[in-house]
């Protein structure tokens, strides 16, 4: 039998799967969603020039990324209602935490100025 583990994210503890015993985060859909976000990011951070290949290469690329992904939403209102609905709360959250660290940023680099820089005589 698997002995219970503390889930790095929640802090619950819980019994690893069977088929995956070095598993470190519970079940929950929260702490799953967690882990898969943080995984993306090390990834990132691992491959930092990954999508910047196809940007040189060809100039016109992010302008057919962007109308391929403007054609599959005009396809796909409806999906795209009901899934802003189903996570509007954790949306809400994302972006309080995105714009409290946008501020914090701007501050940061705002902080270094002297008053009469932006000042117009």
């Amino acid at each position: 039998m698997a002995e219970e583990r503390t889930c790095k994210i929640c802090g619950k503890s819980f019994i690893p799967n069977k088929y995956r015993s070095n598993q470190t985060v519970c079940s929950s859909l929260e702490c799953q969603y967690q882990r898969q976000l943080d995984n993306m990011k090390k990834w990132r951070n691992r491959n930092p020039n990954y999508f910047k290949y196809k940007e040189s290469q060809d100039t016109s690329w992010k302008e057919t990324c962007r109308q391929r992904s403007l054609d599959w939403r005009k396809k796909h209102q409806e999906y795209l209602k009901l899934y802003r609905e189903e996570h509007r709360d954790r949306h809400r959250q994302y972006m309080k935490d995105y714009m409290r660290e946008y501020r914090k940023k701007r501050a940061q680099e705002g902080h270094g100025k002297t008053g009469a820089e932006g000042t117009v005589a």
